[in-house]
């Protein structure tokens, strides 16, 4: 049974018990006599996992195909349960001048060629969970439709970056989706995309 002003987030209390090495049940409140914990935690890229973050890391190109608009799209499925962050997305286009767009929406379809997650780098080899996310690629006449979050113009094999820091991290939560859009058809465009996930807990999902 939960005490007053007990913590019941296991995420924070199992980063507490394994950053401070507490033996036994869930340390908070052992530990608020003597320190005040606070909720941000997190001083380092090795402490994602004991927050129950997950770091992937993967690469995708989508080859020029004449009269056809290359794309590349992430998507999180509905009913996941699982929250991503993007930490960098990266893009280069083999044609000159070519604009490629950063965009966001709700479809939950696939392109022609899906590519299973299995063939992602989890970037700390504490956690082997496969990535909730689903990559795919294709073209067509037109660039789909979502709404933009950012365009820019490039030059050929010169790459670019639409999330680089943790001001620009972009949330991916059950249900959406991101997709890299060239403005030329037959180009070739390349993605890179580092991300964490973890699942939702009860108090985000309501």
């Amino acid at each position: 049974m939960a005490i007053f002003n007990e913590i019941l987030s296991g995420r924070f209390n199992r980063a507490l018990q394994k950053l401070f090495a507490i033996k036994g049940s869930p340390p908070v409140r052992q530990l608020g006599g003597e320190v005040m914990p606070v909720v941000q935690i997190f001083y380092g890229a090795e402490n994602r996992f004991l927050e129950t973050w997950d770091r992937f890391a993967f690469a995708i190109r989508n080859a020029a195909v004449a009269a056809v608009i290359s794309t590349i799209k992430i998507r999180n499925p509905v009913g996941s349960n699982v929250i991503a962050i993007f930490e960098k997305i990266m893009v280069s286009a083999g044609s000159l001048d070519a604009q490629i767009q950063l965009q966001g929406g709700t479809d939950q379809t696939d392109g022609a060629t899906p590519t299973p997650m299995v063939a992602v780098q989890n970037l700390d080899n504490r956690s082997n969970r496969v990535s909730t996310l689903i990559a795919s690629r294709s073209g067509a006449a037109a660039p789909p439709s979502q709404v933009s979050y950012g365009i820019t113009g490039l030059n050929a094999n010169t790459p670019y970056d639409f999330v680089g820091t943790d001001i620009q991290e972009l949330t991916l939560l059950p249900g959406r989706c991101l997709q890299l859009v060239t403005s030329v058809a037959n180009t070739d465009i390349a993605g890179t995309f580092w991300w964490r996930e973890r699942l939702l807990e009860e108090s985000e999902r309501s």
